[in-house]
């Protein structure tokens, strides 16, 4: 029986199906027919082309392109090709969940191609794991096509390997093999790799020490500073407080004041408050007086309105009592005449009672006379019944004893059926278990797959989780990088910050300029008379800042305007607001020849260059700049400045880059530097953070890109892993279902042994119980004789019973009749008189009900009329009502008139209190302005004080209660400025500290123990997948030469089946070298020579080649086998072998034959036809055969 087998094959759009064509395939042989040229060998190229075959001259192509179909005269060529073949996989012989396997293959012109298992989108490789060993593939013998069967005997020996080596089962092992060697490569590749890294950080490592251990001494003493600079910057903070808390005692005073107008203010409130309460009274009770005037006027005409209703009450009354007298003449006249009804009533039903009475008595009578009849009729009824029981009896007893008879035939017959069925059954169990036998040493071969694959995973695993821990320490390194680069950030944006305020603020100029510069942002009478400051209309390189700003001096703090004008202009602006005096350069006046140097003199007395050289300005402000700056010569240090000084006679100013000055004259001006405010380049200064912060904010945004890809690669690991831990956990379940599988074979096979035994005994036992059945047969046959001649006797007494009975059956239906026809009379005469009764009662009711209906109108009639009378007096008394309300009305409006004078007073003196409230509140605002005054001050102290602790918080990371905690005494605030200065100094000799080389060197410390440890891990996995190597070849060559020996044994027996005699054997060429030698195939046939393949006639050669392949099929049946024109060089006597013996292996393969010979298509239980209706297209035509006669007549 053919456990798997291919079910079907769509085409569409390959070679010459261009059409989609479907091709469903039975169990057993299918013919495929046609001439030459329509396109069956198409069919078989589909099927090679779909399980995966690359080879453009496998299918008979130039390039792959070739198998879309390319067009006719009538048709367009199509864009894409596509085969779809579906497996029939209900025993699950391929490993996949589904009861049907669809392998589809898609290729386009573009020349992607697409496969696909059951609709899902997979590669090449997983259709080629699929049916990897089970002869089906493109290197199998599944499909065998047209020269192919030559070629199996005419190519090189060890070209003839692929057919053997499915057959043998181990071309999974030699893809497992492969893929081994190729880890153990890349594992030799990453050995060499770790080898190459752990010198290369080895190298690193002395490096890094160094460093870190001049980065610990850089801490300790920049922790030393830490102290002193925290220390410092409490007593500032110290001092700021004491200033915070002036302005908060003047704030007090302020407040005190505010205070006490609030008291004035409030008193007046309450005043306008009574006033205002006065005024809502006096609308309260105005709106009282209306509300109560609105009320009277409702209510007056609320009763104009009752009294209109009063009206029409009255006439109501008038016209429901006339009705009312109406009724009750009408009722007197229907009293009477029901009562003349119901004494009519009562004379009738006094004469029907007397007839009642003698209609009940013949009833009584009759009755009687029909009970008798009855009794003695049941009385005979019951004699005939228990002679029907005894017949009835017998009847039973017969059909029992015939029953029984029935039964032990029919047992007799499954006795016999049952002994054959099991025979049958020892038969099938005898069959079964072999096949359990079979089964197992499958199973056990498959479950030691499964483990090696196991290791794999494992190896694969480890691997894996290395792999993710390297992305998790350069994302911990990218977390580190990325935390700096925004403390980086967060210290560009707080300088940025600050350098922006003062510059809008202008702090750090003198006050004059200060408040000038505030004024021009304001006061549009400046804004075309000033230029700038000079300070803004210079930049300097860094190196020369501090000689260019003690160069200018005071100078730096200078206004440029265009002309005299402007200056005077300005100048009386600042007398006439008192805002101080300021030093102005009007661009028409000022002008100076700058100094000439020679470039000799430059060279031999270093020096750098005049100062207005050094800076870099707008070419409109030349001749300020060549005023302030051309005179002054710019050197390196102090004795370069009293050598240049010397030579020009100390005519010029000399600065040196720390700040010292030689001055015209000879006097020296140097030392330490006060705190410079930064006003020169400071607006350069901010462009430049200010591209820092945006440098610094791309690089964040590429370091967090980075982050997310790392965080990705991470992901796409721990799925990996995920993957392979659950790939590891289904190979652990499938070799626990295997060995449960094996356990439970291996009981199948023990019950087998059991059943067969308990089979055999029940035969016998079945055969005694047949001898014992006839001899009862024998005893019911004279049983049953007995029992009908006793039955009939009694049949012919019940007949003459049954005729006296229905004598007497008629004479009681006379009687019945009788007594039905009195009963009918008297039920009649009953229900008549009980209808008069009723008649009567309801005609007493209905005099009673219009009796008490005459008083009921009666008595509403003078309920009417004296209610006619009450609303008559409560017209009069609502008309005295109006008037009174009328009266009240006019009352109330005069009230009203009177509160209205008196709030309008009341509401002159609230005026004049709110004008005196205006006068206080207006204090008020002015008082509250003065403590805005000293709100303004005490921020800008809190400001500074904030300043502070955010220097602490950013530089130290420190809170200022933190930094208290800190404090140390000082005893001279400027013994410690100068020690923080050598502190710094010593700092600055260090030269350059690599901080991180603390944690760097402790990583590649880890790291380098890390790749150590991976080395040796790397050289242990290597010696595993040798080791995994070798046993897969001893299991291959194992494997491999005890198929090659069956099927070597399958061929000699069929070659000789097939020649009617000879033998065959096939070779190894190097049994050394088993799983990569040649194969020799040898034969003899009857009566020749053993002799040379190519010696061999082209019949001979077709056959043996037929034979050898049947050999493979029997020793490994494919569960398909598509057999392309093998048959063409065969004549009619071996087509007729060839055939015979293909019959034999239907059982356990399934055969699809492109044939043209009638033998073969004679064999096929199914036969379809390739034709060329359209030309360029193929087309099927199928006709499924039978060998019953009949079936086929009809």
């Amino acid at each position: 029986m053919i456990v798997l087998h291919l079910k079907k094959i769509s085409i569409q759009g390959f070679k010459s199906f261009a059409d989609k064509t479907e091709i469903e395939f039975k169990e057993g042989v299918t013919a495929i027919v046609g001439p030459n040229g329509s396109g069956k060998s198409n069919i078989a190229d589909a099927v090679r082309w779909v399980l995966g075959e690359q080879s453009v001259k496998s299918l008979r192509g130039s390039k792959m392109e070739d198998v879309i179909f390319s067009g006719t005269d009538k048709r367009k060529a199509l864009g894409y090709a596509e085969v779809t073949i579906t497996f029939d996989n209900a025993d699950g012989v391929i490993p996949v969940d589904f009861q049907e396997v669809a392998i589809t293959r898609r290729m386009f012109r573009s020349g992607e191609s697409e496969y696909y298992i059951n609709k899902r989108s997979c590669r090449l490789k997983d259709v080629r794991e699929l049916f990897m060993d089970t002869g089906v593939g493109k290197e199998g013998y599944s499909i065998i096509g047209q020269g192919r069967i030559d070629e199996i005997l005419s190519t090189k020996p060890e070209d003839r390997r692929n057919i053997f080596e499915e057959a043998a089962g181990i071309v999974k092992y030699k893809s497992k093999k492969f893929e081994a060697e190729r880890k153990l490569e890349k594992t030799d590749t990453n050995l060499v790799r770790i080898k190459d890294i752990i010198g290369e950080l080895e190298g690193q490592y002395n490096n890094l020490k160094e460093q870190s251990d001049k980065a610990k001494v850089y801490i300790d003493i920049s922790n030393r500073v830490r102290e002193l600079e925290v220390n410092l910057m409490i007593r500032k903070a110290e001092g700021l407080k004491e200033e915070i808390n002036r302005c908060y005692q003047e704030k007090e005073n302020i407040q005190k004041q505010i205070g006490e107008l609030e008291a004035e203010k409030n008193r007046i409130d309450e005043d306008s408050q009574i006033i205002r309460e006065n005024m809502e009274a006096k609308d309260q009770d105005i709106e009282n007086v209306r509300r109560i005037r609105e009320d009277i006027i409702a209510e007056i005409n609320n009763k104009r309105n009752q009294l209109t209703l009063l009206e029409e009450s009255r006439k109501f009354y008038i016209k429901d009592a006339e009705r009312l007298l109406n009724e009750v003449e009408e009722l007197n006249s229907r009293y009477n005449k029901l009562r003349e009804d119901k004494n009519q009533l009562s004379s009738t039903s006094s004469i029907s009672k007397e007839e009642l009475d003698i209609l009940k008595e013949d009833y009584r009578l009759k009755s009687i006379r029909l009970e008798e009849l009855s009794e003695a009729i049941r009385k005979k009824e019951k004699e005939i019944e228990l002679e029907k029981d005894k017949i009835i009896a017998l009847y039973n007893t017969i059909a029992d004893r015939k029953s029984k008879f029935d039964s032990i035939n029919s047992f007799k017959n499954n006795i016999t059926k049952r002994i054959n069925q099991v025979e049958k059954e020892i038969e099938q169990l005898s069959e079964s278990r072999e096949l359990e036998k079979k089964i197992i040493k499958d199973m056990e071969e498959k479950e030691a797959a499964k483990k090696e694959e196991l290791v794999a995973v494992n190896k694969a695993l480890v691997n894996l989780k290395l792999e993710e821990e390297k992305y998790r320490n350069e994302l911990d390194n990218l977390y580190k990088l990325i935390n700096q680069s925004k403390i980086d950030l967060q210290g560009k944006i707080t300088n940025y910050n600050l350098l922006k305020n003062m510059e809008e603020d202008f702090e750090g100029y003198y006050k004059s300029v200060r408040n000038l510069m505030l004024a021009y942002k304001e006061d549009k009478l400046l804004k075309d008379r000033l230029i700038g400051i000079v300070a803004d209309l210079i930049k300097v390189d860094t190196k020369y800042e501090k000689a260019i700003e003690v160069a200018l001096g005071g100078s730096l703090q200078n206004v440029v305007t265009k002309d005299e004008d402007d200056a005077k202009f300005i100048i009386n602006y600042l007398r006439d607001r008192k805002l101080g005096r300021v030093t102005f350069l009007p661009l028409s006046t000022i002008k100076m020849k700058p100094a000439n140097i020679n470039s000799r003199d430059r060279e031999d007395y270093n020096i750098i260059g005049l100062a207005s050289e050094l800076v870099q300005y707008d070419s409109v402000y030349k001749n300020i700049i060549e005023f302030l700056l051309g005179r002054t010569i710019v050197v390196e240090n102090i004795d370069h400045a009293t050598r240049v000084a010397k030579r020009f006679n100390y005519f010029y100013k000399v600065v040196t880059l720390d700040g010292d000055i030689v001055n015209p004259g000879g006097s020296i001006t140097g030392g330490s530097l006060p705190k410079v405010n930064n006003l020169l380049n400071r607006r350069y200064r901010i462009e430049s953070i200010k591209k820092d912060i945006n440098q610094l904010s791309k690089a964040q945004s590429e370091l967090e890109k980075k982050k997310s890809m790392l965080k990705s690669q991470i992901d796409e690991c721990s799925n990996k892993i995920k993957m392979k831990e659950n790939e590891l956990q289904l190979i652990n379940i499938e070799t626990i279902r295997m060995e449960n599988e094996i356990n439970k074979h291996k009981s199948e096979l023990e019950r087998n042994d059991e059943t067969i035994l308990k089979y055999r005994e029940e035969i016998n036992k079945l055969i005694q119980e047949l001898k014992s059945i006839d001899e009862d047969e024998i005893k019911i046959n004279e049983e049953i004789k007995i029992l009908a001649d006793k039955r009939e006797s009694i049949e012919r007494e019940i007949s003459e019973s049954i005729k006296a009975f229905e004598e007497s059956k008629k004479v009681l239906e006379e009687v019945k009749k009788e007594v039905t026809d009195i009963k009918i009379k008297i039920n009649t005469m009953e229900n008549k008189m009980a209808n008069n009764e009723e008649r009567i009662q309801m005609a007493e009711l209905e005099l009673k009900a219009t009796m008490d209906s005459i008083d009921a109108k009666r008595n509403e009639r003078e309920q009417n009329l004296k209610s006619i009378e009450k609303v008559s007096e409560d017209i009069l008394l609502v008309n005295e009502e109006i008037q009174d309300l009328i009266r009240k009305k006019e009352e109330k409006e005069k009230e009203l008139a009177s509160l209205k004078e008196e709030k309008d007073l009341l509401m002159k003196d609230y005026y004049l209190i709110q004008s005196k409230l205006k006068d206080i509140l207006d204090e008020i605002k002015r008082q509250e302005n003065l403590k805005n005054s000293c709100s303004i001050k005490e921020t800008k102290y809190i400001t500074q004080l904030d300043n502070i602790y955010q220097k602490l918080e950013e530089e130290y990371e420190l809170s200022y209660d933190e930094a208290v905690k800190l404090r140390v005494e000082l005893e001279d605030i400027k013994e410690a400025e100068s020690m923080v200065k050598n502190l710094k100094e010593e700092i600055r000799k260090l030269g350059t500290v690599y901080l991180d080389s603390i944690e760097e060197f402790k990583q590649i410390k880890e790291r380098l123990e890390f790749l150590r440890k991976q080395h040796e891990d790397l050289l242990n996995a290597k010696n595993d997948l040798i080791k995994v190597i070798d046993d897969m070849e001893e299991k291959m060559k194992v494997q491999f030469i005890e198929y090659f020996r069956i099927i070597n044994d399958e061929f000699n027996v069929i070659f000789n089946k097939l020649f009617n005699g000879g033998k065959a054997s096939i070779e190894l060429e190097d049994e050394d070298d088993i799983l990569n030698c040649g194969i020799e195939i040898k034969v003899q046939p009857p009566g020749k020579k053993l002799q040379n393949l190519n010696l061999l006639s082209g019949g001979e050669r077709s056959l043996t080649a037929v034979a050898l392949l049947f050999a493979v099929l029997k020793v490994k049946p494919t569960p398909f086998c598509i057999l392309d024109e093998i048959d063409a060089a065969l004549d009619e006597a071996n087509i007729g072998k060839y055939t015979n013996y293909l019959m034999e292996l239907i059982e356990e393969t399934q055969f699809i034959i492109i044939t043209h010979r009638k033998k073969t298509m004679e064999i096929a239980d199914a036969l379809y036809g390739v034709t060329m209706e359209e030309e360029g297209i193929s087309k099927i035509v199928s006709v499924k055969l039978t060998d019953n006669i009949g079936d086929i007549a009809s």
